[in-house]
């Protein structure tokens, strides 16, 4: 019996110390986007932003997401999500461009590692990630889905 007791408290210990983590990411991020909305910030990103983002059928505020995925890391584009209000389809094509697209600087340096030359893993991705948006919100569109 004892023998379990290890492996239980050495989980127990990581999964904790994962939650503080991304706790300390996603709480802190997710107060910052609302208080760009509660100044008015957000609308300004999303009205700049809404021209391109509607491609997508995404709103404008989602382009924070997504560059906070590009750019920090999933966990930071999953505290602005906490704070918008994303429709089921919105959140899937944001949750594909995303998947697709996380962690640019750090992965795209390990794929150099493969022989892959920074600038075309970048632009691979970045171009995979918005194709597949697109794709993805003119299959909704086409089925009816469309928002």
């Amino acid at each position: 019996m004892t023998s379990l007791l290890v492996p239980i408290k050495n989980g127990f210990s990581k999964s904790l110390n994962l939650i503080l983590l991304l706790v300390k990411i996603i709480i802190p991020v997710s107060c910052l986007v609302a208080l760009l909305k509660h100044f008015g910030i957000m609308e300004l990103i999303a009205g700049f932003f809404a021209p391109a983002m509607a491609l997508f059928g995404l709103p404008g505020e989602a382009t924070l997401a997504l560059l906070l995925s590009f750019f920090v890391n999933f966990y930071a584009a999953l505290g602005a999500i906490t704070a918008m209000t994303l429709t089921p389809q919105q959140m899937t094509v944001l949750a594909v461009m995303i998947g697709i697209c996380h962690e640019l600087p750090i992965e795209t340096a390990v794929s150099s590692y493969t022989g892959l030359r920074i600038p075309a893993a970048a632009a691979l991705r970045i171009i995979t990630a918005l194709s597949a948006g697109l794709l993805l919100n003119l299959i909704y569109s086409l089925a009816g889905g469309g928002s």
